[in-house]
């Protein structure tokens, strides 16, 4: 099932909030609320953004999650686990919790934006590990990215699957590191990454937020070029498209990045949609002088 806005978006640059709440997206300014579907689009800041999230042709229900705000060049992505509900809570945890630590960690000390987004998973993987105590939320837990930009610096913090990707001058990059059995397997020399596909290993996670009272997330920072192109995923996109096939979708972009997503998710859902997949861009412009 795929959701789709049909009518054009309208957001405030003074004030935009943009998550995912399951199957219904909402778009936050300070004059309005605006229900739309998971599509979203927004050009604020030295942003232009678009995302997308769709069930895919397997699943039921929809366990990723995102939230942009806009008007602080945040964006979270967050892909849940477990059984009943329990994936659809940790996800939802997470991007609610993620941002409110990080701003709160901003405004009360003196780390670093680095600093920040690390002690903003940390808070939400303590939120989502006391969660998960309840038996009906057994094997909770949640990939997460958090990435802020700060002129020209971003910085990023990230624990699991979900992907990051930089497409520079037509060169695609994978910025984050898989946290898998399978991405181990690959660093320790049994596979390639070309013959991992065969392998008839199962899908595990090894860290996630929730799953343990500690995390060890990784800290990413990359300084933006102008044309820079910014690709979050979660692995509905990544396990089913060929980084090849993303890099010439990505290249074949023209500016159009909510059309970019809906056709990366299309790319999903033709090669079977077995999972949920969510699709953020965001395309780097620096700021002009006056």
């Amino acid at each position: 099932t795929t959701w789709q806005s049909r009518a054009g978006i309208s957001v405030s640059p003074r004030k935009a909030s943009l998550r995912s709440r399951g199957n219904n997206s909402v778009a936050r300014n300070d004059a309005a609320v605006s229900e739309m579907s998971d599509d979203l689009a927004v050009t604020c800041g030295h942003f232009c953004l678009a995302a997308e999230s769709d069930t895919g042709r397997k699943r039921k229900t929809n366990q990723d999650r995102f939230y942009i705000d806009a008007e602080s060049s945040l964006i979270v992505i967050a892909d849940g686990m477990g059984g009943h509900r329990a994936g659809e809570l940790a996800a939802q945890i997470a991007v609610e919790r993620i941002p409110a630590h990080f701003a709160a960690a901003q405004s009360n000390s003196n780390h670093s934006a680095a600093e920040c987004l690390h002690v903003a998973l940390a808070e939400a993987n303590a939120a989502i590990f006391a969660q998960a105590a309840a038996p009906e939320n057994a094997g909770m837990g949640t990939t997460a990215i958090a990435a802020h930009l700060l002129d020209d610096q971003l910085n990023i913090a990230h624990i699991g699957d979900s992907r990051l990707y930089l497409f520079r001058r037509g060169s695609l990059e994978q910025l984050t590191h898989d946290h898998s059995l399978l991405q181990d397997l690959i660093d320790d020399g049994f596979y390639t990454e070309r013959t991992s596909h065969s392998t008839g290993v199962g899908h595990v996670v090894t860290r996630a937020l929730g799953i343990k009272a500690a995390i060890d997330s990784d800290k990413i920072s990359c300084t933006m070029q102008e044309g820079d192109l910014l690709l979050f995923c979660t692995d509905g996109l990544s396990d089913l498209v060929a980084d090849w096939q993303i890099s010439d979708t990505l290249a074949d972009c023209n500016g159009d990045l909510a059309l970019t997503c809906r056709t990366l998710i299309n790319h999903a859902n033709r090669n079977g949609g077995r999972d949920n997949v969510t699709v953020v861009l965001a395309s780097y412009r620096p700021a002009r002088d006056k």
